[in-house]
């Protein structure tokens, strides 16, 4: 396995690449500050300053070949739609995950499938990870059905395992895949 960072990988409909500063009104506009694409994770939508504050710290993060970190562009429109990241935190023992958010104005339309396929590609091909797993909540259909056609197997679910802002806990499914 060797660590290459976040390279720009290309789709048929989408550009994946580094997060820059510019990036902030279109992310603010089409995902970040919308509390329904948190709706199944433990975080919060951002505020027009913590997005700023997050995008000027993305320079300094890209320069560690660790950091998986990607902006899904939409190419027609070049809108960001939304994020995917690669967590690496267990690198040394050959497994990551994938995470993914996309923006409600661009649900249902295959980005995520799309977006997630390059990135498992990228990590199973170029990087070399041989476990490459992904969760969501129990309930997120969407996000449980992307981690199917990318060809993980449900694994389980990992009861209670984070608190939402309204204070009770939700129960995720875990999938994966393991690579040749």
């Amino acid at each position: 396995m060797e660590q290459k960072g976040t390279q720009s990988l290309e789709t048929a409909r989408l550009l994946l690449r580094p997060f820059r500063l510019e990036d902030a009104e279109s992310c603010l506009r089409n995902w970040v500050s919308d509390p329904e694409v948190y709706r199944w994770i433990s975080q919060k939508a951002m505020t027009p300053q913590e997005v700023f504050q997050w995008l000027s710290t993305a320079e300094e993060a890209y320069k560690h070949p660790e950091t998986y970190y990607w902006a899904i562009v939409e190419k027609e429109s070049g809108e960001v739609l939304g994020e995917i990241l690669v967590d690496s935190f267990s690198s040394r023992n050959g497994w990551c995950e994938l995470d993914w958010k996309i923006g409600r104005p661009f649900w249902g339309k295959g980005y995520a499938t799309e977006a997630a396929s390059a990135v498992l590609r990228y990590s199973r091909d170029r990087v070399g990870f041989h476990r490459i797993q992904a969760k969501c909540c129990v309930g997120n259909r969407a996000s449980e059905r992307v981690m199917q056609k990318l060809g993980m197997s449900k694994e389980g679910v990992l009861r209670e395992y984070f608190q939402v802002q309204d204070g009770y806990w939700l129960d995720v499914v875990l999938y994966a895949l393991l690579c040749p």
